[in-house]
């Protein structure tokens, strides 16, 4: 079954991906303090993390995004307060917009999520579909007041970004 819209109607969301993607500014955190000892959504935001935050905020200005909305964990929700006070906007936070549910990866990291991206099915992780489904399902219930920062992670991203489309 595919999202709702708020009046609860059915969605189509593939053919309205692109209807969807519009006015919609992704953005992934930048670089956290990787920290093995506590979960990843945990994990902060260096300083440097802010400046490079602060920097692409002066570079939207000229977007218009009207909010940002972004992931509860720590370092989207520190990315995304940087970037709303650079723009003057408000922030709101929705669980939807979390990184991928995962147990911790030892080994070369990059090599995983190349093979979970890829379909390989990955002990632990949450499947594709159901990230691809909760990231559409915000954007079908998002406001349609013009422009938005999304401030998510980079593995969620890529998942809705790169799904299959048959609309294209």
């Amino acid at each position: 079954m595919g999202p709702r819209t708020a009046s609860g109607r059915m969605v189509d969301v593939c053919n309205l991906r692109r209807e969807l993607l519009r006015d919609v500014v992704f953005i992934r955190h930048a670089e956290p303090l990787v920290e093995p000892d506590r979960p990843p959504a945990q994990w902060q935001l260096p300083l440097r993390g802010k400046e490079l935050s602060y920097e692409l905020g002066a570079s939207l200005a000229p977007t218009g995004v009207r909010r940002i909305v972004t992931s509860p964990e720590e370092k989207a929700r520190t990315a995304a307060l940087v970037l709303a006070e650079v723009l003057g906007v408000s922030v709101f936070t929705d669980d939807r917009l979390r990184e991928v549910r995962r147990p911790w990866t030892d080994g070369n990291f990059a090599d995983v999520v190349t093979r979970y991206l890829y379909g390989d099915l990955i002990e632990g992780w949450e499947p594709v579909e159901q990230v691809v489904s909760r990231l559409e399902a915000f954007l079908v219930s998002r406001p349609s007041e013009g422009p938005i920062g999304v401030v998510t992670h980079g593995t969620a991203m890529t998942c809705l970004l790169s799904a299959d489309d048959p609309a294209n």
